[in-house]
């Protein structure tokens, strides 16, 4: 009995931050659906997946990046002018498949593409991910606006919203079971491959992992190629569900991926965290923000809660950190 005591508390020192955000998670969710009988309906839960969807697919990319030590606010810049050329493409084709083929393979090289300029200005020029990443994001907003003259593309063709429409069960699509699939295959690659323990030895001791041999510049750069190319992914499914882009498309989104992984327990300083606790974070997100919208919170209020817990959560990991440093 004093063994299984031993196990279960050395289970939960180890995984303190996914089992207090899963238990914050899990009493938010009760809370509300008492506040409001609507919440919990199987309508508003698929609503909730539908908005953190693209959030979750953006989330992994901004973890692997973080856990680094950098940072990308390029993000939602790139879902927009990603899928700007998608749907430029689109209709510009006088074939619909080939117009369909053409259009998502140029969206996920755009994303690549930046993505992999990204990691060259960070890893090669050793420039500061924040400097790096707000340029592009400047430069990307302004490409979006300047190719579609700031106005949106629509009426992409009901062939290409089938995509996005295609249900695996009532009120459950195909892309929901995608975003889960890349949670999955993330969660493998830094727990079980070369690319995961290089990240994390790299966010940790940068020096120490250059010593030891790690082609540093190379692991460094790897995390913003795979979030451009999860940008662009995310741009392809957005301009399929809605079955139109506008340039507005993205805006914003950078805030909210990293307000998931940071309340999911991803250290801003590098080398800690897991993409469990990014899906923790997604979800907690999903639920604060649907579940203020039904109670009829101002949107100004909501994002000032989620600022107010984005420094909270910051503000525990600091305390608790300089607990332990006394500890010791």
């Amino acid at each position: 009995m004093k063994g299984n005591r031993g196990a279960l508390r050395a289970a939960f020192a180890n995984n303190q931050t996914e089992f207090t955000m899963a238990l914050a998670t899990v009493l938010m969710f009760a809370a509300l659906s008492v506040i409001a009988p609507m919440f919990a309906t199987a309508r508003n839960m698929t609503n909730i997946l539908s908005q953190v969807s693209y959030i979750a697919i953006l989330s992994i990319g901004q973890s692997f990046v973080m856990l680094t030590g950098g940072i990308d606010l390029s993000v939602g810049s790139i879902v927009g002018v990603s899928s700007i050329l998608l749907a430029t493409v689109l209709k510009s084709s006088p074939d619909v498949t080939t117009g369909i083929v053409l259009g998502i393979s140029v969206c996920l090289f755009t994303g690549i593409a930046v993505g992999f300029l990204n990691g060259v200005l960070v890893s090669i020029f050793d420039i500061p991910p924040f400097v790096v990443t707000l340029g592009m994001m400047q430069i990307c907003r302004s490409a979006d606006y300047l190719i579609c003259d700031g106005r949106s593309i629509t009426k992409l063709g009901d062939a290409f919203k089938t995509l996005s429409g295609l249900e695996l069960f009532t009120g459950f699509r195909g892309y929901y079971l995608l975003t889960i699939l890349l949670f999955i295959l993330a969660g493998l690659t830094l727990s079980k491959t070369k690319i995961g323990r290089n990240l994390y030895a790299i966010g940790n001791n940068v020096v120490a992992t250059r010593l030891a041999g790690v082609n540093v510049t190379f692991y460094r750069a790897v995390p913003y190629v795979i979030s451009g190319f999860l940008c662009g992914l995310c741009g392809a499914i957005m301009s399929s569900r809605f079955g139109a882009v506008d340039p507005n498309y993205g805006s914003g989104y950078e805030m909210s991926t990293l307000a998931a992984a940071v309340i999911g327990g991803i250290s801003m300083a590098g080398g800690k965290g897991t993409i469990v606790v990014t899906a923790i974070g997604v979800i907690f997100m999903g639920i604060l923000q649907n579940g203020l919208d039904v109670v009829g919170i101002s949107p100004y209020w909501q994002n000032a809660a989620v600022g107010s817990v984005i420094i909270v959560v910051l503000l525990f990991e600091r305390l608790s950190h300089r607990g332990k440093g006394k500890a010791n």
